[in-house]
């Protein structure tokens, strides 16, 4: 609702501002935006409406109902989502070495000063264009566009993007989120194969969870999805992975889906599934997205209704009682992975959750022992539910508790394998670093219970199969904060999680959800898999028109796109990112 379509001015401004070094023309532009349906739009940052000044102190007339709005949900996941010019972590709607941003205080996003004169809302690095894609056509051209003109290429669906792979400054973006389709099939049968008929959920690019719980609970059937509402099941949650609170009894999304249909750089539109195209399926399940074409829809199976049983643990949350928590609970980690738990240990909610699909209600409160015992041991309590279905166990206990968005904000994560639980050295330095931080969580999501998995069939790092803890810790900054607080924020970040890292040099890390200064990202995000992913990229993309950080076949930082990337100065990245702004 915050887009406007592009005038012939703007246009013309955009190939003389932005791409004077490439053979692009006003003409290009128009034909484009004629093939595409009058789509080409500009992108306009979130908060825009909010500012009296744009970019270079050009006029902007602010929208009060429009501002008002944006304001009272400026952490609101899925409202965020559906602009084009949002995203979950909007230091990729800011430029971070410049400090070119349009935000507001996330703290008071009523306070003046982050708006009123004389701030100016400023790009940064929200594309300048972008074009609401409805189908494979519209990728194809936009292919072809970027083949011929040289305009950098990004593929944008809720904005839930922990890397800043669908935003880049000077950019052309696909917007998938309008790609809503949502049918259930109890007889599906993937394209070209001769399979038993089985019951799934063919689901279109931009359709989120919610839609999908709602969907799953009013047939009685069970998808395995993820914890934020607003986050699209067919983008890259489920090609970086795709995890969730069933997946240790259920698997991965990556284990579950069947079938996606995919426009490739070619301008192919593709069916990969187990029967064709088998080298871009095992790619797309787990080899990251944004990178081997735009899937448009993807199909995952969807097993009858279970009863979930949950158990909630509450505590008072001081940092005595978090460390003496959390090294009890490390205890009995391996176990609850095995017998099928997943769930979210969240200190700042002074609360913990765990699910289990498998289990009935009396081998649930055994089986969950240790959990009582940990609450116990600081004086806090448990109780047991028994829920009608995976969707009552989401709008129960995570709907209302998503983690915060609309903050800048950097992570470290490990995935903790199975065998390190013993190290006390590594559990106590993931516990001190985590309550270090500004926002910690532990997300007992991995696979490690579920053992019905094809074991050469996806892509992810097998390392992810012996994981139990998916360990996150993060730091935020705000509107006013300068170049030397968000490398500070990076490097505290390096800082605080070395001592896991070393203590853990074969694990695997969530590509989704990591450091962008992961170091040696290659194998912890893929293990054994890169090379041959870089060969199915090659086939694929052999002009590398899809390009994202740390991307397979990422040709690297110096690219002008990475531009708003700060160098944390250390030795993992200094090859990486010349000519980056350093501290």
């Amino acid at each position: 609702m915050f887009d406007s379509l592009p005038s012939p001015w703007t246009l013309l401004k955009f190939v003389s501002e932005l791409m004077t070094a490439n053979v692009v023309t006003s003409q290009d532009w128009t034909a484009l935006n004629n093939t595409v349906g009058g789509r080409l739009q500009n992108g306009v940052p979130f908060s825009q409406p909010c500012f009296s000044f744009r970019e270079g102190g050009a006029l902007n007339t602010p929208d009060p109902v429009q501002c008002a709005e944006i304001q009272s949900r400026y952490e609101d996941h899925v409202f965020r989502s559906d602009a084009f010019g949002a995203y979950e972590l909007p230091q990729w709607e800011t430029c971070q070495t410049s400090g070119d941003e349009c935000l507001l205080d996330w703290a008071n996003p009523l306070n003046p000063t982050a708006f009123s004169s004389p701030q100016q809302c400023r790009q940064g690095s929200v594309p300048s264009y972008y074009i609401d894609i409805k189908g494979p056509n519209d990728v194809r051209a936009t292919f072809a566009f970027t083949r011929k003109t040289k305009v950098p290429l990004v593929i944008k669906n809720s904005g839930h993007d922990y890397f800043g792979r669908s935003a880049g400054p000077g950019t052309l973006a696909l917007w998938t989120r309008k790609l809503d389709k949502l049918v259930l099939d109890r007889n599906f049968v993937p394209e070209g194969c001769s399979s038993e008929p089985t019951t799934a959920i063919t689901i279109g690019a931009g359709q989120n969870f919610r839609a999908i719980y709602d969907l799953a609970r009013d047939n009685n059937v069970t998808f395995v999805a993820g914890a934020d509402p607003s986050v699209g099941a067919s983008g890259g949650w489920v090609m970086g992975g795709g995890h969730s609170a069933m997946s240790p009894a259920l698997g991965l999304g990556v284990d579950r889906v069947l079938q996606f249909k995919i426009v490739t750089p070619d301008g192919q539109y593709r069916t990969a599934n187990k029967c064709q195209n088998q080298d871009l399926f095992f790619a797309l399940r787990g080899g990251g997205g944004g990178t081997f074409g735009v899937v448009l829809e993807s199909t995952f199976m969807s097993t009858p209704q279970v009863t979930v049983q949950a158990v909630l643990g509450m505590y008072e949350n001081t940092r005595d009682n978090s460390v003496k928590l959390l090294k009890a609970l490390s205890k009995g980690a391996v176990q609850l992975g095995s017998d099928g738990w997943g769930g979210y240990i969240t200190p700042a909610l002074s609360s913990a959750v765990w699910a289990n699909p498998i289990l009935n209600a009396a081998d649930a409160e055994k089986s969950a022992a240790s959990v009582i015992e940990a609450f116990s041991s600081v004086g806090g309590r448990t109780i047991f539910f028994t829920m009608d279905s995976n969707t009552d166990f989401f709008d129960t206990f995570i709907a209302p508790n998503t983690d915060p968005v609309g903050r800048p904000q950097v992570m470290g994560t490990r995935l903790i394998p199975s065998d390190k639980f013993t190290d006390e050295v590594l559990i106590d330095a993931m516990i001190k670093a985590m309550l270090d931080s500004d926002f910690c969580q532990i997300l007992a999501v991995t696979p490690f219970g579920f053992k019905d998995f094809d074991k050469d069939g996806t892509s992810i790092n097998p390392a992810w199969r012996n994981a139990v803890w998916h360990s996150l810790m993060s730091f935020h900054w705000n509107f006013n904060s300068t170049l030397a607080d968000r490398m500070g924020q990076y490097q505290k970040v390096t800082k605080l999680w070395a001592t896991v890292r070393e203590r853990t040099p074969d694990a695997a890390v969530y590509m989704n959800e990591a450091d962008v200064y992961e170091p040696d990202y290659k194998t912890s995000f893929w293990g054994p898999h890169y090379a041959k992913l870089l060969a199915i990229k090659e086939k694929y993309d052999p002009d590398h028109i899809l390009d994202c950080w740390r991307c397979v076949g990422w040709k690297g930082a110096q690219d002008d796109r990475y531009k708003c990337y700060p160098s944390t100065n250390s030795v993992d990245d200094s090859e990486e990112l010349q000519g980056s702004a350093e501290l």
